[in-house]
């Protein structure tokens, strides 16, 4: 049964990825005409299509989170094949954790950019991503070097050691 089970596992780890590199082009509004976008569209538009449809509350302020609703569910389903409920609430949690660590690096990504600050797009991501990165700021001033801003680095590598912690809780039991 194993031998069936790992390559589902690994189809939906691999969609699970095209799906947060279709969110992260979407937000970079790349253009859809090339190729490798257009293959990732057609991947994920069908999945993302359905879940407006039935959970039309996932877009919020312009934002289409229907996305992040496909990741939690996706590795809720991999977990529980893998006959584990509790590991797919870590699977899950960990997954919330990775989604927004990639939403900081979109955040860090639009700093270096000139892009329109009244985009609502734009104002979603900085409201979600602007308290932790504060808070950073103000325990630890020393993290703004030479007008270089490290706090994203210090709340990524700490949601990373989260997730590190709960994959070793995960393993423990």
């Amino acid at each position: 049964m194993d031998f069936i089970l790992q390559p589902i596992l690994l189809a939906i780890q691999i969609y699970i990825w095209i799906i947060i590199i279709s969110a992260v082009l979407s937000l970079l509004q790349v253009d859809p005409r090339q190729p490798a976008v257009e293959i990732i569209n057609r991947l994920t538009e069908p999945a993302f299509g359905f879940v407006r449809q039935k959970m039309p509350f996932t877009v919020v302020g312009g934002l289409d989170l229907s996305p992040l609703v496909l990741i939690v569910g996706l590795q809720l389903i991999s977990s529980m094949l893998s006959g584990d409920i509790f590991a797919a609430l870590i699977g899950i949690i960990s997954s919330l954790v990775y989604s927004y660590i990639i939403l900081i690096i979109v955040a860090v990504v639009l700093s270096f950019v000139q892009v329109n600050p009244y985009n609502p797009i734009v104002q979603v991501i900085n409201r979600l991503t602007d308290p932790p990165l504060r808070f950073v700021r103000e325990k630890l001033p020393f993290l703004v070097i030479g007008g270089i801003d490290l706090s994203p680095m210090v709340v990524i590598f700490g949601l990373q050691a989260l997730v590190g912690l709960l994959s070793q809780i995960t393993i423990g039991i």
